[in-house]
């Protein structure tokens, strides 16, 4: 009994030929989808989920930040300043915390790490706090620091709620001091009808050494005030 054949492309093939070439079309497809698989993973961004803040970090967010060490460099900011600075610099892997909290809580991200490394190198090349926070903000801009710097347009956000503060403890000021006004006008108004009504009818108002003509002009003076 002959063996059979499978025709491909015009070609007559054994069952063993047929299997052979059948692996080796599958294992191809398989290694070819595994290779578009990874590629397009690598293309997209890195990102993954924060533990510590419950939102997707971008794990490429980290860019070099370093400066060449000063001659005879020498360290200037110990441990404790290095972790206050920090402390200043917020990561820029979207978690809005700072460096130094979000390296020593959330192991998962990567930013951090780099930018402290930034930081050390900094510090090492003998770099001082102001100058490392400007070497930051020159590489990332000001949305690298957790609270913009006092100056400019910045010092004028600082300043406009004191500045509010300020004017309306003058305009309630101004208010009590007229309402003042007012209440004294209208009870000296009421004292002189009192003085006046007891006047006419002949007695001496308690409390009051005038006459009723002195009186009749304190009345009109206040009358004036009133209006």
């Amino acid at each position: 009994m002959a063996a059979p054949h499978y025709v491909i492309g015009g070609y007559a093939l054994s069952r063993r030929r047929f299997l052979a070439a059948l692996g080796a079309g599958w294992a191809t497809a398989t290694v070819t989808a595994a290779a578009t698989a990874i590629a397009q993973q690598e293309a997209q961004p890195q990102t993954q989920q924060s533990a510590a803040s419950n939102v997707a970090m971008d794990q490429g967010a980290a860019k070099t930040v370093r400066r060449p060490p000063k001659p005879g460099a020498t360290p200037v900011v110990d441990d404790a300043a290095r972790d206050a600075l920090e402390h200043q610099i917020k990561c820029q892997c979207g978690c809005t915390l700072d460096v130094y909290t979000c390296r020593t809580t959330d192991f998962s991200c990567q930013v951090s790490p780099a930018m402290h490394r930034d930081v050390l190198s900094l510090v090492e090349g003998g770099y001082s706090a102001d100058e490392i926070i400007a070497a930051f903000t020159d590489t990332y801009g000001q949305q690298v620091l957790m609270a913009p710097k006092r100056e400019g347009f910045n010092l004028a956000g600082y300043a406009m709620p004191f500045a509010a503060l300020g004017t309306g403890a003058v305009v309630v000021a101004a208010l009590i001091r007229k309402w003042g006004r007012r209440a004294a006008v209208v009870q000296a108004a009421h004292d002189a009808r009192l003085a006046s009504a007891t006047a006419s009818n002949g007695a001496s108002p308690i409390g009051i050494d005038a006459s009723a003509d002195e009186l009749a002009r304190l009345e009109a003076a206040v009358r004036g005030d009133a209006r």
